[in-house]
């Protein structure tokens, strides 16, 4: 088995939005090297502390799978309720897609956090994954 690991080089900015805006297979587009279209209207995070967004994808013979892990610390609650996905932009300008139109979709970890005197803020913690054939995908925005 092969393994190998994309870090976003920092993220400047995190936007949610609802899966069942996207388009069709998603996963071939990062497949293809293809920027994935982003024609939904995106809801901005306000993040505080480092965020960190990877990528992890294991090759086993012809077959491939990646595994997107974006991790941030918000004061806002977000709808877990829907079908969430998240365009991710890093320092450099680029704008990355977690999430597909499509089963599986990310999973969404929700942890309240109190702060601690040692300086940890007070807030909600995230942890996102996303499991799929092609999982962090370049994505162009088109609507905000």
């Amino acid at each position: 088995m092969k393994t190998s690991r994309q870090i976003l080089p920092g993220v400047k900015a995190i936007h949610w939005l609802d899966c069942r805006h996207l388009p069709r297979r998603v996963d071939l587009h990062g497949i293809c090297r293809m920027p994935v279209p982003v024609l939904t209207a995106l809801s901005a995070v306000g993040v505080f502390d480092d965020a960190q967004c990877s990528c992890v994808t294991e090759r086993e013979g012809g077959s491939f799978q990646d595994t997107a892990t974006l991790k941030f610390l918000t004061h806002e609650l977000l709808p877990i309720h829907l079908k969430l996905g998240f365009a991710v932009t890093d320092v450099n300008g680029r704008c990355w897609l977690i999430g597909s139109k499509e089963p599986p979709f990310p999973k969404v970890k929700v942890e309240h956090r109190c702060g601690l005197p040692d300086g940890d803020g007070a807030g909600f913690f995230y942890e996102i994954s996303h499991v799929a054939l092609k999982s962090l995908v370049e994505c162009h925005i088109s609507a905000e």
